[in-house]
Protein backbone atom coordinates (compact mmCIF):
# COMPACT_ATOMS: atom_id res chain seq x y z
CA UNK A 1 0.00 0.00 0.00
CA UNK A 2 1.43 3.52 -0.93
CA UNK A 3 0.98 6.77 0.60
CA UNK A 4 -1.48 8.02 -1.69
CA UNK A 5 -3.67 4.79 -0.84
CA UNK A 6 -3.12 5.16 3.13
CA UNK A 7 -4.54 8.83 2.51
CA UNK A 8 -7.37 8.04 1.14
CA UNK A 9 -8.62 5.99 3.91
CA UNK A 10 -10.09 9.61 5.01
CA UNK A 11 -12.15 12.00 4.63
CA UNK A 12 -10.32 15.45 4.21
CA UNK A 13 -12.64 17.31 6.82
CA UNK A 14 -11.02 15.46 9.75
CA UNK A 15 -7.28 16.81 8.87
CA UNK A 16 -8.72 20.02 10.65
CA UNK A 17 -7.89 18.88 13.61
CA UNK A 18 -4.83 20.88 15.01
CA UNK A 19 -4.41 18.19 17.73
CA UNK A 20 -4.26 15.69 14.70
CA UNK A 21 -1.74 17.51 13.07
CA UNK A 22 0.51 17.85 16.20
CA UNK A 23 0.19 14.54 17.40
CA UNK A 24 0.78 12.83 14.00
CA UNK A 25 4.64 14.84 14.01
CA UNK A 26 5.39 13.51 17.40
CA UNK A 27 4.22 10.14 16.58
CA UNK A 28 7.07 10.45 14.33
CA UNK A 29 9.48 11.79 16.18
CA UNK A 30 12.33 9.45 16.08
CA UNK A 31 12.03 9.36 12.25
CA UNK A 32 12.13 13.22 12.27
CA UNK A 33 15.13 13.20 14.15
CA UNK A 34 16.82 10.80 11.86
CA UNK A 35 15.86 13.24 8.79
CA UNK A 36 17.04 16.36 10.60
CA UNK A 37 20.47 14.30 11.56
CA UNK A 38 20.61 13.54 7.82
CA UNK A 39 19.96 17.34 6.63
CA UNK A 40 22.97 18.48 8.82
CA UNK A 41 25.70 15.93 7.64
CA UNK A 42 24.33 16.43 4.01
CA UNK A 43 24.90 20.28 4.05
CA UNK A 44 28.53 19.78 5.70
CA UNK A 45 29.51 16.66 4.31
CA UNK A 46 33.11 16.76 2.73
CA UNK A 47 33.86 20.31 3.62
CA UNK A 48 37.20 20.89 5.73
CA UNK A 49 36.09 22.67 8.66
CA UNK A 50 32.64 20.77 9.21
CA UNK A 51 29.82 22.75 11.50
CA UNK A 52 32.25 25.19 12.20
CA UNK A 53 30.35 27.10 9.32
CA UNK A 54 27.48 27.34 11.29
CA UNK A 55 29.20 30.16 13.20
CA UNK A 56 31.66 31.81 10.94
CA UNK A 57 28.43 31.90 8.03
CA UNK A 58 26.64 34.32 9.83
CA UNK A 59 29.79 36.50 11.50
CA UNK A 60 30.46 37.16 8.05
CA UNK A 61 27.12 38.00 6.78
CA UNK A 62 26.80 39.87 9.90
CA UNK A 63 29.99 42.07 9.31
CA UNK A 64 28.73 42.63 5.71
CA UNK A 65 25.09 43.99 6.57
CA UNK A 66 26.51 46.35 9.56
CA UNK A 67 29.61 47.98 7.06
CA UNK A 68 26.74 48.82 4.21
CA UNK A 69 24.63 49.99 6.44
CA UNK A 70 26.44 51.51 9.78
CA UNK A 71 29.32 52.40 7.85
CA UNK A 72 27.93 53.22 3.78
CA UNK A 73 24.71 54.24 4.80
CA UNK A 74 25.49 55.75 8.08
CA UNK A 75 22.19 54.05 9.87
CA UNK A 76 21.49 54.52 13.37
CA UNK A 77 19.02 52.26 15.22
CA UNK A 78 17.93 55.35 17.15
CA UNK A 79 18.31 57.78 20.35
CA UNK A 80 18.94 54.61 22.64
CA UNK A 81 21.72 53.77 21.03
CA UNK A 82 23.07 56.49 19.77
CA UNK A 83 26.04 55.79 17.10
CA UNK A 84 27.20 52.52 18.33
CA UNK A 85 27.69 50.15 15.48
CA UNK A 86 28.21 47.38 18.38
CA UNK A 87 24.49 47.98 19.37
CA UNK A 88 23.30 48.06 15.51
CA UNK A 89 24.97 45.24 14.82
CA UNK A 90 23.71 43.23 17.79
CA UNK A 91 19.98 44.67 17.23
CA UNK A 92 20.20 43.48 13.21
CA UNK A 93 21.99 40.49 13.69
CA UNK A 94 19.00 39.65 16.26
CA UNK A 95 16.27 40.08 12.92
CA UNK A 96 18.49 37.77 10.86
CA UNK A 97 18.64 34.96 12.69
CA UNK A 98 14.74 35.26 13.18
CA UNK A 99 14.11 35.49 9.84
CA UNK A 100 17.23 33.32 8.28
CA UNK A 101 15.51 30.52 10.63
CA UNK A 102 12.00 30.96 8.44
CA UNK A 103 13.94 31.85 5.53
CA UNK A 104 15.53 28.35 5.41
CA UNK A 105 12.77 26.50 6.21
CA UNK A 106 10.87 27.54 3.44
CA UNK A 107 13.28 27.60 0.56
CA UNK A 108 14.65 23.98 2.42
CA UNK A 109 10.80 22.55 1.93
CA UNK A 110 9.99 23.59 -1.57
CA UNK A 111 11.88 20.28 -3.30
CA UNK A 112 11.88 18.15 -0.27
CA UNK A 113 9.53 16.11 -2.03
CA UNK A 114 10.89 15.78 -5.43
CA UNK A 115 13.76 15.35 -3.80
CA UNK A 116 12.53 11.98 -2.11
CA UNK A 117 10.93 10.48 -4.60
CA UNK A 118 11.68 7.06 -3.31
CA UNK A 119 9.37 7.92 -0.02
CA UNK A 120 6.45 8.69 -2.21
CA UNK A 121 6.23 5.89 -4.67
CA UNK A 122 7.78 2.67 -3.13
CA UNK A 123 6.71 2.68 0.96
CA UNK A 124 3.98 4.00 3.51
CA UNK A 125 5.50 6.87 4.82
CA UNK A 126 4.50 10.24 6.48
CA UNK A 127 5.34 12.76 3.74
CA UNK A 128 4.24 15.59 5.71
CA UNK A 129 7.14 15.06 7.86
CA UNK A 130 9.30 16.20 5.39
CA UNK A 131 8.99 19.84 5.01
CA UNK A 132 8.73 19.86 8.97
CA UNK A 133 12.09 18.66 9.16
CA UNK A 134 13.82 21.13 7.07
CA UNK A 135 12.13 23.42 9.49
CA UNK A 136 13.74 21.55 12.53
CA UNK A 137 16.69 22.04 11.06
CA UNK A 138 16.63 25.44 10.23
CA UNK A 139 15.81 26.11 13.76
CA UNK A 140 19.10 23.84 14.96
CA UNK A 141 20.91 25.68 12.50
CA UNK A 142 19.10 29.38 14.29
CA UNK A 143 20.37 28.57 17.60
CA UNK A 144 23.94 29.17 16.86
CA UNK A 145 23.04 32.08 15.69
CA UNK A 146 20.95 33.16 18.84
CA UNK A 147 23.59 32.12 21.13
CA UNK A 148 26.33 34.10 19.33
CA UNK A 149 23.79 36.89 20.26
CA UNK A 150 23.07 36.27 23.40
CA UNK A 151 27.05 36.07 23.87
CA UNK A 152 27.20 39.38 22.00
CA UNK A 153 24.42 41.21 24.05
CA UNK A 154 26.13 39.79 27.48
CA UNK A 155 30.21 40.97 26.21
CA UNK A 156 29.39 44.11 24.36
CA UNK A 157 26.32 45.70 25.45
CA UNK A 158 26.22 44.62 29.54
CA UNK A 159 22.65 43.18 28.83
CA UNK A 160 20.96 40.07 30.75
CA UNK A 161 17.82 39.29 31.86
CA UNK A 162 15.24 36.25 33.24
CA UNK A 163 12.87 37.66 30.44
CA UNK A 164 14.68 35.31 28.31
CA UNK A 165 12.56 32.48 29.63
CA UNK A 166 10.30 34.05 27.65
CA UNK A 167 11.83 33.68 24.31
CA UNK A 168 10.54 30.00 23.68
CA UNK A 169 7.30 31.72 23.91
CA UNK A 170 7.88 33.53 20.78
CA UNK A 171 9.51 31.00 18.89
CA UNK A 172 5.78 29.17 18.88
CA UNK A 173 4.48 31.05 16.50
CA UNK A 174 7.54 31.14 14.39
CA UNK A 175 7.56 27.66 14.37
CA UNK A 176 3.91 27.23 13.34
CA UNK A 177 4.04 29.91 10.61
CA UNK A 178 7.54 28.11 9.37
CA UNK A 179 5.87 24.60 9.28
CA UNK A 180 2.83 25.82 7.79
CA UNK A 181 4.04 27.87 4.86
CA UNK A 182 7.06 24.89 4.49
CA UNK A 183 3.92 22.50 3.86
CA UNK A 184 2.42 24.61 1.51
CA UNK A 185 5.36 25.24 -0.57
CA UNK A 186 6.71 21.56 -0.25
CA UNK A 187 3.09 20.27 -1.93
CA UNK A 188 3.33 23.32 -4.83
CA UNK A 189 6.79 22.36 -5.56
CA UNK A 190 5.21 19.05 -6.99
CA UNK A 191 3.88 20.81 -9.43
CA UNK A 192 4.97 23.92 -10.02
CA UNK A 193 8.95 22.70 -10.66
CA UNK A 194 9.38 26.70 -10.97
CA UNK A 195 8.42 27.76 -7.44
CA UNK A 196 11.99 27.40 -6.31
CA UNK A 197 12.82 31.02 -8.15
CA UNK A 198 9.47 32.45 -6.90
CA UNK A 199 10.27 31.54 -3.82
CA UNK A 200 13.46 33.04 -3.80
CA UNK A 201 12.19 36.44 -5.13
CA UNK A 202 9.48 36.11 -2.37
CA UNK A 203 11.97 35.92 0.28
CA UNK A 204 13.98 38.67 -0.73
CA UNK A 205 11.29 40.69 -1.09
CA UNK A 206 9.76 39.62 2.62
CA UNK A 207 13.05 40.46 4.19
CA UNK A 208 12.93 43.60 3.07
CA UNK A 209 9.54 43.85 4.25
CA UNK A 210 10.74 42.60 7.70
CA UNK A 211 11.91 45.25 10.51
CA UNK A 212 15.77 43.46 9.99
CA UNK A 213 17.60 46.82 9.56
CA UNK A 214 15.48 49.44 10.41
CA UNK A 215 12.49 49.72 13.32
CA UNK A 216 9.18 49.87 12.65
CA UNK A 217 9.01 53.59 14.01
CA UNK A 218 10.90 54.64 11.05
CA UNK A 219 8.05 53.62 8.63
CA UNK A 220 5.64 56.13 8.31
CA UNK A 221 2.43 55.92 10.35
CA UNK A 222 0.23 55.42 7.32
CA UNK A 223 2.39 52.42 5.85
CA UNK A 224 3.21 50.90 8.90
CA UNK A 225 -0.43 48.73 8.92
CA UNK A 226 0.85 47.03 5.23
CA UNK A 227 4.29 46.13 7.52
CA UNK A 228 2.17 44.61 10.79
CA UNK A 229 0.12 42.76 8.25
CA UNK A 230 3.37 40.71 7.94
CA UNK A 231 3.40 38.51 10.95
CA UNK A 232 7.54 37.90 10.82
CA UNK A 233 7.31 41.48 12.32
CA UNK A 234 5.60 40.91 15.08
CA UNK A 235 7.92 37.96 15.54
CA UNK A 236 11.50 40.19 15.23
CA UNK A 237 9.99 43.04 17.45
CA UNK A 238 9.09 40.76 20.48
CA UNK A 239 12.56 38.97 20.21
CA UNK A 240 13.76 41.90 20.17
CA UNK A 241 12.47 43.48 22.91
CA UNK A 242 13.78 40.20 25.04
CA UNK A 243 17.16 39.98 23.71
CA UNK A 244 18.19 43.44 23.30
CA UNK A 245 16.01 45.37 25.53
CA UNK A 246 15.02 43.16 28.49
CA UNK A 247 11.36 43.65 28.29
CA UNK A 248 8.66 41.23 28.55
CA UNK A 249 6.68 40.82 24.97
CA UNK A 250 3.53 42.09 24.57
CA UNK A 251 1.15 39.29 25.84
CA UNK A 252 -1.43 40.18 23.45
CA UNK A 253 0.38 40.56 20.22
CA UNK A 254 1.83 37.19 20.99
CA UNK A 255 -1.82 35.65 21.63
CA UNK A 256 -2.71 37.19 18.03
CA UNK A 257 0.51 36.33 16.73
CA UNK A 258 0.25 32.78 17.40
CA UNK A 259 -2.85 32.07 16.82
CA UNK A 260 -2.73 33.60 13.20
CA UNK A 261 0.13 31.28 13.06
CA UNK A 262 -1.53 28.39 14.38
CA UNK A 263 -4.61 29.14 11.35
CA UNK A 264 -1.45 29.23 9.05
CA UNK A 265 -0.23 26.12 10.30
CA UNK A 266 -3.24 24.04 10.18
CA UNK A 267 -4.21 25.10 6.51
CA UNK A 268 -0.95 24.05 5.22
CA UNK A 269 -1.55 20.86 6.75
CA UNK A 270 -4.89 20.66 4.99
CA UNK A 271 -3.41 21.64 2.08
CA UNK A 272 -0.55 19.43 2.27
CA UNK A 273 -2.74 15.45 3.17
CA UNK A 274 -5.11 17.27 0.62
CA UNK A 275 -2.91 17.42 -2.63
CA UNK A 276 -0.47 14.71 -1.35
CA UNK A 277 -2.81 11.77 -2.73
CA UNK A 278 -1.66 12.94 -6.60
CA UNK A 279 2.27 13.27 -5.80
CA UNK A 280 2.76 9.55 -6.41
CA UNK A 281 1.14 10.08 -10.14
CA UNK A 282 3.60 13.98 -10.84
CA UNK A 283 6.60 12.34 -9.85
Amino acid sequence: MNTRESSQRYPIWIFFNPIRAISGIWKCRDLLWQLVRRNIQVRYKGTIMGLVWMVITPLIMLAVYTFVFSVVFKARWGADFGDSKVAFALIMFCGMAVFNIFAESVTGSVGVIVGNPNYVKKVVFPLEILPVSAVVSAFFFGMVSLIILVAGVVLFMHRFSLVIICLPLVFVPLSLLSCGISLFVASLGVYVRDLAHIIGIGIQILFFMTPIFYSVEMVPQSLRAILLLNPLTTIVQMTRHILIYNKWPSWSELAIVTLLSLVIFQLGYVWFMKTKRGFADVL
